[in-house]
């Protein structure tokens, strides 16, 4: 068995590598290196999976959305090694995306080669956005605009009012430092009528997990935590309650959709939790009950059905305008 192996068995071990790690990450791009291996999508794919996995992604932001069609401006954060989701945007109507991202993901130009002649041949109107012959690339399109680093971080993005009809993101507000601020500036940077979009997956990504139950990485201590995942980007331990507080806040037309449960998986369609069967719900109340009593101090007093919910998708929704 390999070292890492033996580590990842222990539960202090695996905090002592992931405080080690996320400082290793953290010097790392503050020399400028932004490069990482998270956000590649893509990678493993052959271009018709690729595809078909661009055009889901897409077609979720419509379904839980209610738009029939996306015009305007529109920002996504965290598209990771593709711009696949973000010509959708375009083919469907809107005038530019913005794509933002704090790392910067591996890729392969070849392989972004083919998806993006793909979805060419599929979505016709993508042709008339086109700046010359393939192959191609982020740059072959009008409207495509890539911003990395800090300053393209969800954070530090959104500092003019006003300035989206759209904002949106897939897997990727589970890894911003602090969503709360993020969710603000977000807020603030739609125009009227404008919404957010964001799929939240709340769990650990294999920190824990593979070894040990789904949710012990809730026992890793307040103080701890952030510094495990803050350089890296692992997943900030952000959960359902604390959405909901900061939506209330600053969009309180909004709906906070459930994608997946404890110990019960994905729902789907993805529904208000209140609308997912009861059954469903009992049992992941239930799990989270029969493990909650090492949680850490300040998820002591947090409801279980908040603690059951590990993924959601939100629908915010600025007043004013018309959609």
């Amino acid at each position: 068995m390999s070292l890492r192996a033996l580590v990842k068995r222990s539960f202090v071990a695996s905090c002592a590598y992931y405080l080690k790690d996320d400082m290793v990450a953290a010097l790392r791009f503050r020399s400028g290196n932004l490069e990482t291996t998270s956000g590649m999508a893509h990678g493993g794919r052959d271009t018709g999976s690729s595809v078909a996995y661009i055009e889901q992604v897409f077609a979720d932001y419509k379904r839980y959305s209610g738009v029939s069609r996306f015009q305007g401006r529109v920002a996504e954060v965290g598209p990771g090694d593709n711009a696949g989701v973000g010509l959708m945007f375009l083919a469907d109507g809107c005038e530019s995306v913005d794509l933002v991202d704090r790392f910067y993901s591996r890729r392969s130009a070849a392989r972004n080669a083919e998806i993006y002649g793909a979805l060419v041949v599929r979505h016709r109107q993508l042709a008339a956005r086109l700046d010359g012959d393939g192959p191609y690339d982020d740059a072959s399109f009008r409207g495509i605009r890539r911003c990395y680093g800090e300053q393209a971080s969800a954070e530090g993005f959104f500092s003019l009012p006003a300035t989206y009809d759209y904002i949106v993101s897939r897997a990727v507000m589970e890894h911003v430092r602090d969503p709360a601020l993020a969710l603000r500036r977000m807020s603030a940077a739609l125009r009227p009528g404008g919404m957010l979009l964001h799929k939240v997956d709340l769990r650990d990504h294999g920190m824990f997990s593979g070894a040990f139950h789904e949710l012990k990485f809730l026992e890793v201590p307040d103080w701890l935590y952030p510094a495990m995942t803050r350089g890296s980007g692992r997943p900030n331990r952000k959960l359902v309650h604390s959405y909901r507080e900061v939506l209330e806040q600053v969009l309180p037309d909004h709906d906070i959709l459930v994608t997946r449960l404890a110990a019960v998986g994905d729902i789907e369609p993805h529904a208000r939790y209140e609308q997912i069967d009861s059954s469903s719900r009992r049992a992941a109340e239930s799990y989270v009950e029969s493990v909650r009593g090492r949680f850490c101090k300040s998820l002591r007093n947090v409801a279980s059905a908040d603690l059951a919910v590990t993924g959601i998708f939100i629908v915010g929704r600025k007043a004013g305008g018309r959609r």
